[in-house]
């Protein structure tokens, strides 16, 4: 009869977990509709999200520093460089790729190797700046703006 109070009771954390997420997924597409041309307004849900976000970045930071011996084994560059610039796009801040680049701490030429695979597999966005042809503007995609929300929503923190 335990095993089966046991098996019951994991069954109601599973369904109310279940339920927690259905919830923040519908929050998050209603959510979808605050976006105007990649860019979200600045709101009570994009503080909850930078926050998660900048907990995330700085966490990996700790564990790079901690654990990294000097060959990059625990380093996460493009999941850095995506939250960074999340964290940037929820602020209305424009990127590029130097500021990524030196905000991550990997070389110029790795970071923009980095950012041409995300962009042609649509997790990040280019777009020229109008005052300076030199400089390109990086944002995540609506795509991966969702999934980094997804991610973040399920963080233990």
């Amino acid at each position: 009869m335990d095993s089966v109070k046991a098996e019951l009771a994991e069954l109601r954390l599973t369904i109310r977990q279940a339920n927690e997420k259905f919830e923040i997924l519908d929050k998050i597409i209603s959510d979808s509709a605050d976006w105007t041309n990649g860019q979200q307004s600045f709101n009570g849900t994009g503080v909850d999200m930078i926050d998660r976000a900048e907990k995330c970045l700085h966490w990996g930071r700790q564990k790079t520093g901690s654990l990294d011996t000097g060959n990059g084994l625990f380093a996460d560059s493009c999941w850095n460089m995506c939250l960074d610039i999340y964290i940037c796009g929820l602020k209305e801040e424009q990127v590029t790729v130097s500021s990524i680049a030196q905000s991550s701490g990997i070389p110029m030429t790795t970071a923009m190797r980095y950012i041409n695979v995300m962009v042609e597999q649509g997790l990040l966005e280019k777009s020229a700046n109008p005052s300076d042809n030199r400089m390109v503007f990086i944002a995540v995609s609506l795509e991966c703006r969702s999934k980094i929300e997804t991610l973040l929503s399920s963080a233990p923190f």
